[in-house]
């Protein structure tokens, strides 16, 4: 098992920090959290397999070309199987997630769980039961447009999101999702402005005067068809197959979550989730099987947050020592008394690609920090997106006095995913 941490904080205090990644299978590991973690999370956001009997993929563009858009530079790896020995089995999976979250949500908090036509008619008789029918609050469509249609039914456009409150003193702001009425002309209304100097649209109706004010906000009802489905070439398209729109989880986060929150997520796939929280301004906590999804989520962290810490754990990458590897070479120079610089020399990847890569296109991520306590701190990193499709072979960072008594280490994760970890 992986613990990834992000934060602003050093030490692997996971209430100090900002978010938790745990490369490990959720019914299987939830239940080691019941005790820490009891009714210590806002919300949680489930996005389960939806036991359609496929098999999803993470395609990783490799090198400057693959995330400037070529499509002879991409491969595909297996992200997850959504594949089971029965219904029953995925059921039972299913049971045992929601009722170990429903421990896990405070008085206050809620719970959305996003399925399709396949189960969410299951999911809503075992969430009255979990939950209590009582709390049941939305069954919210999101519906959208995308390829593909049919002629032997109607087209299904659309996922269910069950909105599920732990108490009836669960936390709701919809004026974190509001947006402003607007100034577009409304059909027999008149345009008129108050002795306030607002702006209004009247209508009168049995004798009594309704007013609609520009500046008043419009709230979302339980058909959410004003957030796209992300299409192939979407900017924020990380190579996840079942890749939710961020826009979604905002108004999800916003509406049932305050800055400073955890939100859980564990069946975390691309990251979206941590992504939007760590904008936010919220911790979150989140969990997947797939060696992809924590890279992928890694990344997307240093793009879009403030934290400046992270820190990783795991007993099955063991540190070698750089003089013992076969792999890589590295070049160390001080500049001064306080600054060093390393650079990336070669690397060895396999399996090689039929294409000619050069060693560096392998290369999908690296980093240098320190090893304390079997965990690595992250001192500075380069890895490729969509913005910056370049690596850097130069990775420049600080040294002061403090930093002698830690071993300077180098992480690399390679386009297939896999990881080195070398004490330098």
């Amino acid at each position: 098992m992986i613990l990834w941490y992000g934060g602003k904080q050093s030490g692997s205090d996971s209430s100090k920090s900002d978010g938790i990644f745990l490369k490990t299978d959720a019914s299987e590991s939830l239940p080691l959290l019941v005790d820490k973690w009891r009714e210590k999370i806002q919300l949680i956001y489930l996005d389960p397999p939806f036991f359609t009997g496929k098999k999803f993929s993470f395609r990783q563009k490799i090198g400057k070309e693959g995330w400037q858009g070529s499509s002879k530079h991409i491969i595909s790896h297996q992200a997850y199987a959504d594949v089971w020995d029965s219904r029953e089995s995925f059921l039972d999976m299913l049971q045992e997630v929601l009722t170990l979250s429903h421990q896990l949500l405070k008085p206050e908090g809620s719970m959305f769980l996003h399925l399709d036509y396949r189960f969410s008619a299951h999911a809503r008789l075992m969430m009255d039961k979990i939950f209590g029918e009582s709390n049941f609050l939305n069954e919210i469509v999101w519906a959208y447009q995308t390829g593909g249609r049919t002629k032997r039914y109607f087209s299904r456009k659309h996922d269910t999101i069950l909105f599920y409150r732990k108490s009836d003193e669960h936390y709701f702001n919809a004026d974190e999702v509001g947006k402003p009425r607007g100034t577009l002309k409304r059909n027999n209304m008149k345009k008129q402005i108050g002795e306030d100097g607002r702006v209004f649209w009247s209508i009168r109706s049995n004798g009594k005067e309704y007013r609609y004010y520009e500046d008043s906000k419009v709230y979302p009802s339980d058909v959410w068809d004003d957030i796209s489905h992300l299409h192939q070439k979407d900017p924020e398209r990380t190579g996840y197959d079942t890749q939710k729109p961020e826009a979604l989880m905002e108004r999800i986060l916003l509406s049932a979550s305050r800055p400073g929150d955890w939100i859980g997520d564990f069946f975390a796939g691309s990251g979206t989730t941590p992504a939007v929280a760590q904008k936010n301004g919220r911790k979150w906590i989140a969990m997947d099987m797939s060696k992809f999804s924590i890279h992928v989520c890694r990344k997307r962290l240093l793009q879009s947050s403030e934290a400046k810490f992270f820190c990783f754990s795991d007993p099955k990458l063991k540190a070698q020592k750089y003089e013992d590897n076969n792999d890589v070479e590295i070049k160390i120079t001080k500049s001064n008394e306080k600054t060093m610089e390393v650079q990336l020399l070669s690397y060895q990847c396999e399996p090689l690609s039929e294409f000619d890569y050069k060693f560096f296109d392998y290369i999908d991520y690296w980093s240098i920090g320190y090893i304390r306590d079997n965990e690595f701190f992250s001192y500075q990193e380069t890895y490729r997106s969509a913005e910056n499709p370049y690596l850097k072979n130069v990775l420049v960072v600080g040294v002061d006095k403090a930093d002698a008594e830690k071993e300077l280490a180098c992480h690399i994760i390679d386009i297939y995913g896999k990881q080195l970890l070398l004490i330098l």
